[in-house]
């Protein structure tokens, strides 16, 4: 059930790491900063809710 849903964590994770990119680019660092740590939880949750059988 969890590897069908694996997904959805990715998907965060590229709305995250958009969100980080564009902030990046509006010299907004502290935002940028939130955005790609937050961007790295979901693209490890997203690992590990993959590996689940």
């Amino acid at each position: 059930m969890f590897r069908k849903t694996a997904w959805i964590w990715f998907l965060g994770f590229a709305a995250w790491l958009a969100d980080g990119l564009l902030s990046l680019r509006l010299h907004n660092i502290l935002h940028a900063r939130l955005s790609l740590m937050v961007a790295i939880v979901f693209f490890t949750a997203g690992l590990f809710y993959r590996r689940q059988t």
